[in-house]
């Protein structure tokens, strides 16, 4: 009887040295979800907050884009004209034939640009 007590004796110290490891497993498990929950939600609020970046940076570009198109086309219109009329003689023939189709090309080009319209050199 007495070394069927100590048997079970050692097997509930083993049973409580087994469960105290489980309880602290269970405590760290615990602790590591709370901080990859804290994680996640500091991850949604980063998203939250680049999404709006992402908002702003595509406002900006499309501001400049119009800008661009807007200003820089205009100037490059009145740039080409100017260098075309340079480009004729007192007769108004072309001095140089390839300057003229060049120009006449880029002009094209950006008035497909304009209209959105993709356009090959």
């Amino acid at each position: 009887l007495i070394m069927k007590m100590s048997e079970v004796k050692d097997h509930l110290a083993n049973l409580a040295l087994k469960h105290d490891k489980f309880e602290q497993f269970i405590l760290e498990k615990n602790q590591n979800d709370e901080r990859v929950n804290e994680n996640i939600n500091v991850l949604g609020k980063s998203v939250h907050e680049l999404k709006k970046d992402v908002v702003q940076h595509s406002l900006l570009i499309e501001r400049h884009e119009n800008v661009f198109m807007k200003l820089l086309f205009a100037m490059f219109e009145d740039l080409f004209n100017v260098i075309a009329a340079q480009n004729q003689d007192k007769k108004g023939n072309p001095l140089d034939a390839d300057l003229k189709c060049k120009l006449e090309r880029y002009r094209i080009q950006m008035k497909k640009a304009r209209e959105g319209k993709q356009f090959i050199n």
